[in-house]
């Protein structure tokens, strides 16, 4: 998206947040945010980055000096670290080899991870097409946080769409209690003229009046759902990462914070 695009974008969207009168500006930025005990996972061994002079940049300056770079992982000390990895090293994981997330299952794990940050919505309105520029591109983590209301519905919805607003990138579908099917978790996605591809997921993490937390990460193979940090199911859908940019709606479930 070019300087010019986001300006307009920005505009628009402080101009409608103002309208529904619930949701705060996004912002675009350049931002690196730290993420700990979370890690991607490549195809390849990263690449470490060094400087003309040979001494290795620290994520702080790589961020800086590497803006078209989508993530870097920085590991603090030798405990449970990966043999391409050095100890106290900033190392990045190249867009094209990213294939998902880890979370390293030991509690004293140092490992970082440093994503790039976007943008981010507070208290989006419901049933509403966000435009979610730039949520959809290799290596980019979205993050949506939301609660299952009191009372609950008997099914709610939180879905990606295409940027025609009728194909359907991903659904979230939490049916607590909807036509005989009683905590049951639907994945989906949907082309137009074509059937639903749907995948029900034997875990199913939520409950009336508690939060959750939705993380998709778009991939290579196109974009791994997690649920709580738990890996859930990949989504084996192809978009231009550029130009289909996607929209994010919902229905009967609060939302309070959307960020990528």
């Amino acid at each position: 998206m070019s300087y010019v695009t986001q300006k307009l974008f920005l505009v628009w969207y402080m101009a409608f947040c103002q309208l529904v009168g619930s949701c705060s500006p996004t912002t675009t930025t350049t931002h690196f945010q730290k993420y700990k005990n979370l890690g991607l996972t490549c195809e390849v061994s990263p690449v470490q980055f060094t400087s003309s002079s040979g001494d290795i940049l620290t994520c702080s300056r790589a961020c800086r000096e590497h803006r078209g770079c989508t993530s870097f992982v920085y590991t603090q000390n030798s405990f449970s670290v990966p043999s391409h990895v050095k100890p106290g090293k900033c190392t990045f994981c190249p867009v094209h080899n990213i294939g998902g997330l880890r979370y390293p299952s030991i509690a004293s794990s140092e490992t970082e991870t440093w994503l790039g940050f976007m943008g981010r919505m507070f208290k989006p309105p419901s049933h509403t097409f966000l435009p979610i520029p730039g949520a959809l591109s290799i290596g980019k983590l979205m993050v949506v946080k939301g609660r299952v209301p009191v009372p609950a519905q008997a099914r709610f919805y939180v879905d990606i769409f295409h940027n025609d607003q009728a194909n359907v990138v991903i659904r979230i579908a939490p049916r607590l209690n909807f036509l005989e099917h009683e905590n049951q978790l639907r994945i989906s996605s949907f082309v137009v003229g074509d059937k639903w591809d749907v995948r029900i997921i034997p875990e199913f993490p939520f409950a009336q009046g508690k939060d959750y937390e939705i993380s998709l990460l778009s991939t290579k193979h196109g974009f791994a759902v997690y649920i709580d940090k738990v890996f859930m199911h990949n989504v084996h859908r192809t978009l231009n990462m550029v130009s289909d940019i996607g929209y994010l709606s919902f229905k009967d479930t609060h939302i309070y914070m959307v960020f990528y």
